[in-house]
């Protein structure tokens, strides 16, 4: 999910993943359900997102779309339950991708339809 429009979104994807689908939420609505609030000062301007933030413009990252002040969150939901979770500290962190697909092998799938209800959410957190 993200707080861009939909074609926003979907420009967003095209150039970085194709196969992706994801949700545009500029009320928060889906933000506030996953329990994501609105950053500390702290968690955007302290050292580690500082130094984040200049590599992320060297490769070409833009102005931020809808609130700034969201913070980023990894969830994995199966079932419509979340049954896994990595709220960031800082603006700054890096991706979990890693620990995300640990988490995902670990869910059994009974059948291919199963499988298919597994959702890897990523969304621009303090811990809740």
């Amino acid at each position: 999910m993200h707080l861009g429009t939909p074609s926003e979104g979907d420009a967003f994807l095209e150039s970085r993943w194709p196969e992706a689908r994801a949700v545009s939420d500029p009320s928060k609505l889906l933000y506030r359900g996953f329990g994501l609030q609105r950053a500390r000062l702290s968690q955007l301007f302290g050292p580690k997102a500082l130094l984040a933030g200049i590599r992320a413009r060297s490769f070409g990252a833009g102005r931020p779309k809808g609130d700034p002040m969201m913070m980023s969150g990894w969830f994995l939901v199966d079932g419509g339950e979340i049954v896994w979770r990595h709220v960031h500290q800082h603006a700054g962190e890096e991706r979990r991708m890693a620990e995300v697909i640990s988490a995902y092998a670990k869910i059994p799938a009974s059948n291919s339809e199963a499988e298919a209800n597994h959702i890897v959410s990523q969304t621009p957190i303090p811990p809740p």
